[in-house]
């Protein structure tokens, strides 16, 4: 089971590369309630959720009294899904004094209408409680369900017809890095071979759709499905374990049709050296590799950047309105994804500083230790290892090119006390 939080306006500002460090996979943010509020921190946390690697999803808070469409439209207007993104969420815990009958076709005018323009049926958050008090209806069981009960036990109660759960949030209370105080901690219903149950039968029918055979529609995840579910990881461009957890199922969700995968584009040519003088803050975030002489060029940086401009700079990296606070350099090359923020950031920067400067950092960048050559070093590799997605990719691949008798010996030394 993979591990996710939600969040709203009431956890304040979150450290999502913290969140993304701490084991967390995914996080649904909310967006939007009723037919006009939305949320002060949806902007911020749902760049955030995104720049940290982490699946992300956006949930909007129904009211019954209020217009169902116009309620749709306002989510529509300010969420606006990628591919990669899970399917949008209906948030129902309240009846708001409306009678059963009424709350259950207002709720599909807001269903039906977000599932015609976003293509991905939403997923219905509610505690099993208040849908049985509206007399556990039947009809919605088609919707991918979010289900919050916390109890000890090993699963959830599932009420309304549904046959499992996609998503459990399992306290309210939870402890995770990055964020202040208590924060709702969830679980996914990860499908992989062996499993057997209603969600492996919805995996097969996606996969289906998609274009790819999963053998029998049966609810067991069998080699086929599993055979299945590589082929579409690896057309889509994710890491490609076999395994449908958040990231994989946020991509099968999507109802298109992917019949005819994408032809791989050709290898990417490899960048160009690194310009002269005047050195660009852009390109040594991109070329950075963890060595030595490049984390000592960083300190050197930090070092002699006046404490102004370091706390003007995190605030503009980290995209707020206010901050006490300066950044790590080091940092600032570990987590650095070419985002635009991130760029806006740098080149700011760059402007602050002389050319005088930039030559004397110039040189300590481009100084390569005699003991340290220029290609990645795998020790080192593993030291900033952080389960990243990119990161996943290069130690496969790595792992594809070396022979059995290779493995085994790495093996033997790698266990040898």
């Amino acid at each position: 089971m993979s591990r996710g939080i939600d969040v709203s306006d009431y956890q304040g500002s979150v450290n999502w590369i913290a969140v993304a460090n701490s084991g967390i996979s995914f996080a649904v943010t909310k967006a939007t309630e009723g037919a006009t509020f939305v949320a002060d921190s949806f902007s911020r946390n749902w760049s955030g959720i995104k720049a940290a690697g982490l699946v992300r999803g956006a949930y909007h808070f129904f009211r019954p009294r209020s217009n169902a469409l116009a309620q749709a439209d306002r989510f529509l207007d300010i969420v606006k899904l990628e591919t990669g993104d899970l399917p949008p969420v209906l948030d129902i815990e309240t009846d708001d004094g409306v009678d059963a009958a009424s709350l259950a076709a207002r709720m599909q005018t807001w269903l039906d209408r977000v599932e015609q323009v976003t293509q991905r049926r939403p997923i219905i958050y509610t505690y099993p409680g208040f849908w049985e008090r509206l007399g556990n209806w039947q009809q919605f069981s088609d919707y991918p369900l979010w289900i919050a009960h916390y109890t000890t036990a090993s699963s959830p109660w599932v009420p309304g017809g549904w046959r499992t759960w996609t998503l459990w949030q399992y306290t309210d209370t939870g402890s995770v890095n990055g964020v202040p105080g208590g924060v709702d901690v969830n679980g996914f219903n990860t499908a992989k071979e062996g499993t057997t149950n209603a969600l492996v039968i919805d995996v097969q029918k996606r996969l289906k759709h998609k274009g790819f055979d999963p053998g029998s529609i049966d609810g067991t995840f069998k080699t086929k499905t599993k055979a299945a579910t590589i082929a579409f990881q690896t057309a889509v461009g994710i890491f490609a374990d076999g395994i449908v957890g958040p990231q994989t199922w946020a991509y099968l969700a999507d109802n298109t049709p992917f019949v005819n995968p994408p032809i791989p584009k050709p290898p990417t040519p490899p960048d160009p050296p690194m310009p002269q003088l005047p050195i660009q803050l852009i390109d040594v975030m991109k070329h950075y590799q963890g060595l030595s002489h490049q984390i000592d060029a960083l300190q050197w940086l930090q070092l002699h950047t006046p404490d102004d401009t370091l706390r003007e700079f995190a605030r503009r990296w980290r995209n707020q309105l206010t901050t006490t606070t300066s950044i790590e350099f080091v940092d600032v090359a570990r987590y650095y994804q070419n985002l635009a923020s991130q760029n806006q950031a740098l080149t700011w920067l760059q402007g602050q500083l002389s050319d005088a400067f930039l030559e004397e950092f110039a040189q300590k960048w481009r100084t390569l230790s005699s003991a340290e050559p220029p290609a990645i070093v795998l020790n080192k590799a593993a030291k900033y290892y952080e389960g990243l997605f990119h990161q996943d990719r290069a130690w496969d691949w790595l792992q594809r090119q070396l022979t059995r008798e290779e493995l085994s010996e790495f093996a033997r030394l790698w266990r040898n006390p």
